[in-house]
């Protein structure tokens, strides 16, 4: 069965030059609609409820409207897997990508093939980003105060000594590095990890991550608004 898919470029032409490559695969995949605004996406998206969306970062609203937009998407919980394209390979725009929910990235230099592979993986309920993209993203997470991760009421998911471990992980850490720096076990590591993953609904390492740089996102975006109401 073919993957249904969105695209979302500033341009119509680029759209369009998408959806023609990748309807000449239509085993693979199903074009179901095209949009170049962030309130368009939103609506495609709304009336079609396609498994993938590709994404451009910049649509004719603005230079990161296409990211604004999938914050509204991944704050409506909505089932469409997202892969961001970008011009080029840039730390500050994919760590952006990313934190706005985003399950893959690709640039426009990328080959046809790769652009293909992530809007598979993606589908299949991977997490598509290089060796690259994930040194980017742990260095980012290293970089800041660790977050609590909390459900949408702000009541904590793990508990302190998980939220160690998962933003050890974060920094990159193997499991035995972890163990020594917490002093137990590496059999005591992987059962946190096994909580963490149960509680969080992720599956792998690389999905932690993920979730942490989106959950550190939302975090420090709730602490601005609480601050400007103050």
């Amino acid at each position: 069965m073919s993957i249904s898919v969105i695209i979302a470029c500033r341009s119509p032409l680029g759209s369009e030059l998408l959806c023609g490559a990748l309807k000449q695969h239509r085993k693979q995949f199903d074009v179901v609609g095209t949009a170049s605004s962030s309130k368009e996406f939103l609506e495609q998206v709304a009336e079609h409820q396609p498994q993938v969306a590709l994404v451009s970062a910049e649509l004719q609203d603005g230079p990161t409207a296409g990211l604004k937009a999938l914050r509204e998407l991944h704050a409506s919980k909505s089932g469409t897997r997202p892969v961001v394209l970008l011009d080029s390979p840039d730390l500050e725009k994919v760590v952006d990508a990313f934190s706005t929910g985003a399950r893959g990235v690709v640039y426009k230099t990328s080959s046809f093939r790769a652009l293909c592979k992530c809007l598979q993986s993606v589908h299949a309920g991977q997490i598509c980003a290089d060796g690259t993209q994930l040194q980017w993203i742990c260095k980012t997470l290293g970089e800041r105060e660790p977050a609590r991760i909390v459900s949408a009421k702000g009541i904590p998911l793990l508990t302190k000594r998980e939220e160690q471990v998962a933003h050890m992980v974060g920094e990159g850490l193997p499991n035995l590095e972890i163990s020594s720096k917490l002093g137990v076990s590496a059999h005591t590591v992987k059962n946190h990890l096994f909580r963490i993953y149960e509680k969080l609904g992720i599956s792998n390492r690389v999905e932690l991550v993920l979730y942490a740089l989106s959950s550190g996102e939302a975090s420090q975006e709730a602490s601005t608004k609480i601050r400007r109401a103050t």
